[in-house]
């Protein structure tokens, strides 16, 4: 949850253009992002809270609870991972930091995603 909170402080940021996240989020190759880049931190932003939320149901029911909840857990788990890679190998110094709590939400789908529901195919 706190890397998920670290994630939505860094989107919401980057939605309202915040100088001082700039050097953490884009490669921190702006001094002020463009209008396409903070309307994808806005669609990035209501995903984050999306998580939230399914992160939450995920703990409470203590695990994937369907079919649908095992996929979602899965793409969630492929995001995470492709944004770690991301930022593992970004141009920005504090960027590169950003991979820990990528990873932590990555080890956290898996988790989540394996314990009630595996699908039989």
């Amino acid at each position: 949850m706190i890397s998920l909170l670290w994630n939505t402080y860094l989107v919401a940021g980057g939605a309202i253009n915040a100088k001082s996240l700039l050097p953490r989020i884009a490669g921190g190759q702006y001094t002020s992002l463009p209008a396409i880049l903070q309307f994808i931190y806005v669609i990035e932003t209501a995903i984050t809270l999306f998580q939230f939320y399914f992160v939450l149901r995920l703990y409470r029911l203590g695990g994937a609870w369907s079919k649908n909840s095992y996929l979602i857990t899965r793409v969630f788990l492929a995001l995470s991972a492709l944004s770690a890679l991301v930022n593992v190998v970004s141009k920005s110094h504090l960027e590169r930091w950003n991979t820990i709590a990528a990873v932590v939400i990555a080890l956290g789908y898996y988790v989540l995603g394996n314990v009630k529901f595996k699908p039989t195919h």
